[in-house]
């Protein structure tokens, strides 16, 4: 029984680390909890304590981008990972490889909008909206707010639609141009 538990928990963490090589790039917690909730790999608190384990160990790194905490697989997880891959079933493996190819795009969307904000002197806020496509930014506004609610709420609306927002934008920079 205690064998099999210690397999199973390290086969967890494999996953993780598979989850993580396959997409090719670095993920929020959130992407990295859609992806094991929807495949119904394990629960949420496992993952949250495997993830942490895996940063603490060195496997992956944690790290802050534009106000987003991202994961990120280090070179010593990808040797682990390639060292104990015959512990995560071909089936499994399969499996995950679809569905990462399915969700592809909206987990690439969802790493290209970024939003923070920071309290100022004299109580204004700075926000910071940036989109960028590949490693270039495309868009970045840099404005500020009277209120931490107001900044919260144009970082949320960035974030959940900052492609058609961009469009937006740059309809209105062309005017009515019929090109």
């Amino acid at each position: 029984m205690i064998h099999r538990d210690i397999e199973e928990l390290a086969e967890n963490k494999l996953v993780l680390l598979y989850i993580l090589s396959e997409t090719g790039m670095p993920l929020s917690k959130n992407q990295i909890t859609q992806v094991v909730l929807e495949n119904s790999l394990m629960n949420y608190f496992s993952m949250q304590q495997f993830l942490a384990e895996l940063v603490q160990r060195g496997l992956v790194v944690r790290y802050e981008d534009m106000g987003r905490h991202l994961y990120r697989i280090q070179r010593e997880g990808l040797k682990t990972l390639r060292l104990f891959s015959d512990r995560i079933s071909l089936k499994l493996k399969e499996t995950l490889r679809k569905y990462l190819q399915e969700k592809e795009m909206l987990l690439r969307r969802e790493t290209r909008a970024h939003s923070s904000y920071s309290a100022d002197e004299g109580g204004s806020f700075s926000i910071v909206l940036r989109l960028t496509r590949g490693e270039d930014p495309s868009m970045e506004i840099k404005l500020k707010t009277d209120t931490e609610n107001g900044s919260k709420e144009i970082c949320s609306n960035w974030n959940t639609d900052a492609e058609a927002l961009y469009q937006g934008i740059i309809k209105m920079l062309y005017g009515n141009r019929k090109d």
